[in-house]
């Protein structure tokens, strides 16, 4: 038996410890921390368009968990790691899935949804993204495979510059999925290139074995400073260029980043979902058809689809719609809810109270600019979905004194060849109303007075239709509608006075629980007012109501107006010189010589000659004094429209008259003929209708000089004897 050894002799038969193994050892260990730092950078990008941390904790682990067992399995075989990596992705992956899941379908239809799903809900999904089961695989995904190819690069085969191409690649795919609708993230960026920097610096002398905690570095160690130091010196460099010459560069760059989102279909409506407004007539038809039941917090009116965009044939909505998640950006604070049970309503449009904020146990799609709902899916008997608005109100009082609201082209823009009746209805109201707000009113009322509601009438609402709506004789089927023909007639005559206006489907929804039938569906119009927001209006006619045939008093109006002329003033410069007294007959004189006696008739004849003489002197001089009062007079928005009226009525004079109710730029459009610069007049107008207080003295006082100067450019184009007359 030997005797037992001396612990002093048992440490001095282990085998030391190698400095250089142990600096090799911490070499990978760095290396293996900046890579899993650079991957979590890299799955982190696409956070930036995702609502809340979730998605960055959700791509933090992900980084974390595929270097982790890569790192632990560097030694075994080189099948055990990839194939532990994938068993570790489909067990973190079930993981993120439950995490987001709303719980409303069992978790084996979640995953399978999420997985067919994902790429294309990702790409359409609304900014900023929900985490969602669908939303978060592709950035999880990502994230883990770059993990695993870098650790495998980076580690198992000693490759580091090789390891640093998946997360850089994962980083430009985060970049590329944010496109435009993020900031640039210039210190993440700054972060990821100086990991990599750490990464490659600390291999710079890498060893001649592959990196496992068995290699052997036989002979002496080789001197790594050289190297160490070219790579930092090669790292500050680098650094410097990018503070120094970054901002510079950025200057020449004027694209904007291309948006992925772009290049992915969004939801597709039905055919009866892209023109509403048919529904109608059927609703009209039979009335007591069950769509839906609601349970709401009080009365509302539900949008079904919001329509601004008209053709002459067609409103349609503008926007595409975006997959959201249920909480849905940009609405205020919710104030009302509802819980809906679909019964009768088909198609994909959702019924909702403007603003929707939240949408559960249905999945929905955003319109990105009516803010109206779709299911992707669409709506089945049975459906059933609890919505949250901001309910949008508008001030009546606000608006009564507001402006339009012009900021949109696309709510004033009216088709070619509108029928007459619309223009002649256009210019009573124009004629009757002053303020915006009296003539969105007065043109309600016009409708409700003079036409009557037929829940018979054929659907359409093309230029046509509506002209035949407006303009044929009761007894010949016109002047008799339902809301789509009321609705689509006012939206378009609206535009026609200068009015923006859409056309909205949806339901009148009384508080607490009911069954909302066909008759409680409806399309009404409605303008935008500057500061208030969009102002519903009703032009139907109340029930029982007898109409007053339109033309009586379309025709009275025209019997009423005075001509353009003798309604300007002589603002058109058309004036009206021709005194009465001197268009009577050939006993003027003589009357006039018996009435006064002993006055010598040849006195009458001087005295009419010398008043006759006079007239082109007192209306040039009239003339004169009407210019200096529009051009001196008020403030500098009024002496721009009464430059504007100068111009008009000098351009009237050369013989080019421009209709009451053309806007500035179809004004300068038939101007032009005349061959004389107005310069930017016409802009100075629009910004004096629409926003006077932007316009400042000097604009006013150049409006003045174009205003002075074009009557000179222009006078040989003046006849000679108005020339010399006025």
């Amino acid at each position: 038996m030997s005797a037992v050894q001396n612990p002093v002799e048992i440490a001095r038969e282990r085998p030391k410890r190698s400095p250089r193994r142990t600096r090799y050892r911490l070499r990978v260990a760095a290396v293996a921390v900046c890579l899993t730092l650079m991957c979590f950078l890299a799955g982190a990008v696409a956070a930036r368009v995702y609502h809340g941390r979730l998605l960055v904790l959700l791509v933090a682990g992900a980084a974390l968990g595929a270097f982790a067992i890569g790192f632990a399995l560097r030694n075994r075989p080189a099948f055990l790691a990839p194939s532990a990596s994938l068993l570790g992705l489909a067990g973190y992956l079930l993981g993120a899935i439950a995490l987001t899941a709303d719980g409303a379908d069992p978790l084996p239809v979640t995953v399978v949804d999420a997985l067919v799903n994902a790429v294309p809900r990702t790409l359409t999904a609304l900014i900023p993204v929900e985490p969602a089961p669908d939303t978060v695989v592709v950035p999880v995904f990502l994230t883990w495979l770059a993990a695993t190819l870098a650790c495998e690069f980076a580690i198992r085969y000693g490759r580091t510059l090789l390891g640093c191409l998946p997360p850089t690649l994962l980083y430009a795919a985060g970049l590329y999925l944010v496109g435009p609708n993020a900031d640039g993230g210039t210190w993440s960026a700054l972060a990821f290139c100086v990991l990599a920097a750490a990464a490659l610096a600390v291999t710079a002398a890498p060893p001649e074995r592959r990196p496992d905690r068995d290699a052997v570095v036989d002979g002496p160690a080789p001197s790594k400073a050289p190297a160490l130091m070219g790579a930092v010196i090669t790292t500050c460099v680098l650094l410097a260029a990018v503070a120094v010459l970054g901002p510079a560069a950025a200057r020449f760059v004027t694209a904007s980043p291309g948006d992925p989102r772009e290049y992915v279909e969004p939801p597709q409506l039905t055919d009866i979902d892209l023109n509403p407004l048919v529904r109608i007539a059927a609703w009209s038809k039979y009335p007591d058809q069950e769509l839906f039941e609601a349970d709401t917090s009080g009365d509302s009116w539900m949008r079904l689809a919001v329509l601004t965009e008209y053709d002459g044939t067609t409103w349609q909505a503008a926007g595409d719609f975006r997959t959201a998640g249920t909480v849905i950006p940009g609405s205020g604070e919710a104030n009302f809810s509802a819980d809906v049970e679909i019964i009768g309503l088909g198609g994909k449009l959702v019924p909702a109270a403007a603003d929707p904020a939240t949408v559960t146990d249905l999945p929905i799609a955003v319109n990105l600019t009516t803010r109206c709902l779709l299911t992707p899916d669409g709506l089945a008997t049975g459906s059933t979905y609890h919505v949250e608005s901001a309910l949008v109100t508008a001030d009546p009082a606000a608006a009564e004194t507001a402006r339009p609201d012009l900021s949109d082209a696309g709510t004033v823009a009216v088709p070619p060849a509108t029928p007459e009746i619309m223009a002649t209805i256009a210019d009573y109201v124009r004629t009757t109303y002053d303020t915006p707000y009296e003539r969105a009113q007065g043109l309600a009322d016009f409708l409700a007075q003079h036409y009557a509601y037929n829940p018979e009438a054929p659907s359409g609402h093309d230029l046509p239709a509506l002209g035949f709506f407006l303009g044929s004789p009761a007894d010949a089927g016109g002047q008799r509608g339902t809301s789509e023909h009321f609705a689509a007639a006012y939206a378009v005559i609206a535009r026609l006075i200068g009015l923006p206006s859409r056309v909205v489907v949806g339901f009148e929804v009384p508080g607490g629980s009911s069954t909302v039938t066909a008759a409680q569906g409806s399309a009404w119009p409605e303008i935008a007012f500057e500061g208030v927001g969009w102002v519903r209006f009703d032009p139907m006619p109340p029930p029982d109501a007898v109409p007053v045939p339109p033309e009586d008093t379309l025709e009275q109006m025209e019997e009423e107006t005075p001509s353009p002329e003798e309604d300007s003033g002589g603002g058109g410069e058309a004036e009206d010189f021709n005194d009465e007294s001197l268009e009577q007959d050939g006993d003027f004189n003589e009357e006039l010589g018996r009435e006064a006696g002993g006055i010598p008739v040849w006195a009458w004849y001087a005295l009419a000659a010398v008043l006759v003489a006079c007239v082109p002197l007192v209306l040039k001089a009239r003339r004169a004094l009407r210019r200096r009062r529009r051009l001196t007079r008020g403030g500098p928005a009024e002496r721009v429209a009464g430059a504007w009226a100068e111009v008009l009525a000098a351009a009237a004079r050369a013989g080019v008259k421009v209709p009451d109710h053309a806007n500035a730029e179809e004004s300068a459009a038939r101007l032009s003929t005349l061959e004389a610069d107005i310069g930017p007049l016409p802009r100075l107008v629009n910004a004096a209708a629409f926003a006077p207080q932007a316009v400042s003295e000097e604009d006013a006082v150049a409006a003045a000089a174009i205003a002075s100067e074009y009557p000179r450019t222009i006078r040989q184009q003046v006849k000679r004897w108005k020339r010399f007359l006025t």
